[in-house]
């Protein structure tokens, strides 16, 4: 986020509380009035109550001091408006009628008093010109409340600068180069051990890149030029004259090694976020393939290998990398089935490896794309579907997982095909 945006938000929230807070002023303002007003003439009857008392016990004729408080002998007496208000509201102490008239009413021991207050209800009187001077001291308020704003603002931008700075070398710094050592432009506040932090994570995220590229530039030299050396001299035994055993055994580490060409150039080109190039080909050939690849995982098991292919199905992945992934999902299978069926199949776009087997533990199912994540009764290091994920991210293909006691099913469906 900008700091202009911060400053914005800043004022805004500022002017905001100020009208808050002033509104809630002038509301409890006027209650207070409201509320010292009904206390005043609660005291005043309490105060004639006590002296109507009096005047009882000696055996007088009560007579209030007050003007506009009267003794009535009983409720008969109230006003007919009153004795109706108090059928439904027997705790009523205050009474309004027609004519504007406002009432008060204290019981006594023997009769009780009402008072006719209309005539001293200061803050009745007084309430339009309380509520124009709330107006007014509002208008004050929001005057000086954007005064301090355009202060605030100031004092914000001229305080925010440095974050504003900042941001635009992280923002306008090229993708494949890294700002550094521009912490020093910064004074030594907040701001400043902020941008010195970052600096040092942005170092520490270089050095990081340099080593994933230098890996990854020193792994595609050693390991092309021994696969190339392995693929000359397999060329070569292929010339020689070899019985049948040996031949297969030629063909057999022929097509490894095609594999692991293949491997490498698709996990270089993944590493180095290189594009991976897209071809229509025929699927049924490279299942095919894959599944004789992996069949010496089920020599000794009593599999049954399903390939539900169409002949003329086609997807657009490429060879290497519907090979690489193919290989990973189809050897899983093959390693985690001891006896049962292993199923390939096309249907609706979605390439389907479904499994017999005992399932993937519930505790590890959401995780299992992650990098060493495996069951405990797998043999491999767990990185085989952590590379499938990967590669179908890249590729655009949607992968799924259904997975129980009673098997497992990866579904592979190409998003763009």
């Amino acid at each position: 986020m900008k700091a202009r945006q911060l400053r914005t938000r800043i004022i805004a929230y500022f002017v905001g509380i100020s009208l808050f807070i002033s509104i809630l002023f002038g509301f409890v303002c006027f209650l207070f009035a409201y509320t010292i007003e009904d206390n005043l003439f609660n005291v005043i009857l309490k105060d004639e109550a006590a002296y109507v008392s009096k005047q009882l016990s000696v055996g007088n004729i009560p007579q209030p001091r007050l003007e506009f408080i009267q003794y009535l002998e009983s409720k008969e007496r109230l006003p007919e408006f009153i004795k109706n208000t108090l059928v439904e509201a027997p705790g009523a102490r205050e009474f309004s009628s027609e004519g504007d008239k406002h009432y008060h009413l204290m019981w006594l021991d023997q009769g009780l008093l009402l008072a006719e207050v209309s005539e001293q209800l200061v803050v009745r009187k007084i309430k339009l010109g309380m509520f124009n001077f709330m107006l007014v001291a509002l208008c004050i308020v929001l005057v000086v409340a954007i005064l301090l704003a355009y202060l605030s603002l100031a004092m914000a931008k001229k305080l925010l600068t440095p974050l504003d700075k900042l941001v635009d070398i992280v923002a306008q710094a090229p993708v494949e180069k890294l700002p550094q050592n521009f912490s020093d432009q910064f004074v030594n506040d907040e701001i400043g051990g902020f941008a010195r932090t970052l600096e040092q994570a942005l170092d520490r995220i270089r050095q990081f890149i340099d080593r994933e590229q230098a890996f990854t530039r020193d792994a595609s030299h050693e390991l092309r030029t021994p696969i190339a050396v392995t693929q000359g001299a397999l060329t070569l035994l292929k010339q020689e004259a070899l019985n049948d055993k040996q031949r297969a055994l030629v063909e057999r580490a022929a097509a490894a090694q095609e594999q692991m060409a293949q491997s490498v150039e698709i996990l270089l080109a993944l590493a180095r976020e290189e594009t991976i190039q897209q071809t229509d080909v025929t699927l049924l050939p490279i299942v095919e393939s894959c599944v004789l690849q992996q069949v010496h995982k089920i020599a000794d098991k009593d599999i049954t290998v399903d390939i539900d292919i169409p002949k003329e199905a086609t997807i657009s992945l490429g060879e290497s990398p519907l090979s690489l992934i193919l290989s990973n999902l189809i050897g899983n299978a093959f390693s985690h089935v001891n006896q049962g069926l292993v199923t390939v199949r096309f249907s609706h776009n979605t390439l389907s490896i479904i499994d017999t087997g005992e399932g993937i533990p519930e505790d590890i199912q959401a995780r299992i794309f992650e990098s060493g994540v495996k069951s405990d009764s797998s043999s491999g290091l767990g990185m085989g579907l952590s590379i499938v994920h990967r590669l179908c991210q890249r590729l655009d293909i949607d992968l799924s997982l259904d997975s129980s006691e009673h098997g497992t099913a990866f579904h592979l469906t190409c998003v763009s095909c």
